[in-house]
Parts: structure tokens; C-alpha cells; sequence
């Protein structure tokens, strides 16, 4: 066990794999939406959930779509889904994946996206 070794950013630990953070290049996009299918339809469903109900439409929709998102950061890390799925906890996935969105800056992406589509509403 290593103790008090500083944390790089660009890697990860899938139990005994070293994982990179990976760029989104255009191959890579494609292996993400290929592992992508019914998760923007669970995500829908929890952000429009009511207040009372939001923790159990969270935990239907992780019941639902962990497959999947096993399979996306299978796509983004080579790493066997099976491993994943039996070595790898829910949390290490989800801290992979919002360091993927930021060494990508998917958010000003969207932003800049967003400002090359023309106006729809004028």
C-alpha cells in the first residue's frame, strides 16, 4: 500500500490497473457513444424528478443504467467491463469520469458549441 504518495490527476487506480485520463479524441467519441443508450433518458427522468421522490429516482435510475456506465468507462479506459464490474466501486467510476469532463473541458465545449449553432429563436 502506498501511503503518502501525492495523487497525479491524469491517472487512476481500477484496483490493480493504472488508468489514464484519457483525451476525447474522435475515436474516442465514437467509443463513447456506442457504450451510450438509454442513460440520457434515465438522466432526464432524475433531474426531473420530484423534490420528495429525487434519492429514489436516483437509486431506480444507478440500478438501471450502471451497466451502461461501466460500459462508457470501459470505452474510455480499455479496461475490460467485467473487470469494472467486479473490482471497481461506483465511486472511483464517477470521480473518472468528472476528471474526464474536466482535463476535456466538456463544459466550455458545450459553450462554445452552443455559440457556432445559429439562433433559433430570432
Amino acid at each position: 500500500m502506498k501511503l503518502f504518495t501525492k495523487k497525479d490527476p491524469e491517472q487512476l487506480y481500477f484496483g490493480d490497473y493504472p488508468v489514464e485520463i484519457p483525451k476525447l479524441t474522435p475515436k474516442k467519441w465514437k467509443q463513447l457513444f456506442g457504450a451510450v443508450d438509454k442513460l440520457p433518458g434515465i438522466i432526464v427522468q432524475v433531474l426531473s424528478a420530484p423534490p420528495e421522490d429525487f434519492y429514489s429516482y436516483v437509486v431506480t435510475g444507478l440500478e438501471v443504467g450502471l451497466d451502461e456506465i461501466v460500459g462508457i468507462v470501459a470505452a474510455l479506459s480499455d479496461v475490460d467491463a467485467d473487470y469494472i464490474s467486479e473490482n471497481v466501486g461506483a465511486d472511483e467510476m464517477f470521480e473518472y469520469l468528472a476528471l474526464t469532463v474536466k482535463k476535456n473541458r466538456l463544459s466550455s465545449m458545450a459553450k462554445n458549441v452552443k455559440s457556432l449553432l445559429p439562433n433559433l429563436g430570432k
